[in-house]
């Protein structure tokens, strides 16, 4: 039974560092994509002001290439319910 345990402890370990590295590589190509992001809305918040209405922003930001997404796309679609058995 202890052999079993010690080659089940092997193989979730030999799995678990086989697959870390992936993770590792989206950490280090995400900093670079939301520093531009970052880089656009400071020059907008100089640009447009803090003060200024949402569309002046929002057109600034779609200058540099980043639009906001529709309101709809973020929220999760409901799910139809099943229809009711007929009898």
């Amino acid at each position: 039974m202890k052999k079993l345990l010690v080659a089940s402890v092997a193989a979730l370990m030999l799995a678990a560092c086989s697959s870390s590295s992936a993770p590792q590589e989206e950490a280090q190509a995400a900093p670079q994509g939301s520093a531009s992001v970052e880089a656009a809305l400071q020059e907008c918040r100089q640009t447009v002001g803090e003060t200024a209405d949402r569309a002046a922003f929002d057109a600034c930001m779609k200058s540099k290439g980043f639009e906001r997404p529709a309101a709809g796309a973020q929220a999760e679609q409901p799910v139809p319910a099943a229809p009711a058995p007929k009898m």
